[in-house]
């Protein structure tokens, strides 16, 4: 049956040998191999960048791959990350830059291994709440920390991880630049 004529555009039948299809599947697996390193090179750049990567240097660094490709590659790796449940993320912000990440819930069990960063453990809990929440009243830290928490947040203010910002009787904490490049985590979340 593997030797049946095939018809090629509306013309005369053609006789695929075996030795056409064997070239035509070898192809296929060279292709499916190159996309798959293409992958494994996209992860190994995230990971091994303290920045966000524009999409086009992706490509570039992938095997040279159209920019559309590694759009797909990250959008694949971070659905990966996703269904593993992973303590990673990949992010890919609107810009076009994608960044491989500690998920936010799990950067204040970490924080201290991270580029000798010095604080202390209050004071990372405490950056650890606020990048799961992305902003937070100051006023509502006492909700989830006994203590002295105004030293703290202090600490943070002066480490430059945080900003507060005056609203009403109480300050608006935010993440900053530094912390998202220090932590490396986007600042879309």
């Amino acid at each position: 049956m593997d030797d049946l004529p095939e018809t090629q555009a509306g013309g005369p039948p053609v006789a695929v040998t075996e030795s056409e299809e064997i070239e035509e599947e070898s192809m296929q697996t060279k292709l499916a191999t190159a996309k798959q390193d293409s992958l494994k090179i996209i992860e190994a750049a995230l990971f091994l960048s303290n920045k966000p990567l524009p999409l086009a240097d992706l490509a570039m660094t992938a095997n040279n791959i159209r920019v559309q490709d590694a759009r797909r590659l990250v959008e694949k790796l971070k659905k990966e990350y996703d269904e593993r449940s992973s303590a990673m993320e990949v992010d890919l912000a609107e810009n076009g830059e994608a960044t491989l990440q500690v998920r936010s819930q799990y950067v204040a069990s970490v924080a201290k291994l991270s580029k000798n960063v010095e604080m202390t453990r209050k004071a990372s809990r405490i950056l650890g709440l606020v990048a799961k929440k992305g902003q937070l009243l100051q006023s509502e830290l006492k909700k989830y920390f006994r203590g002295e928490i105004y030293l703290y947040v202090h600490e943070l203010r002066n480490l430059g991880y945080v900003t507060a910002e005056k609203h009403g009787n109480t300050r608006a904490l935010k993440l900053t630049k530094k912390f998202h490049d220090t932590f490396q985590m986007s600042a879309t979340e």
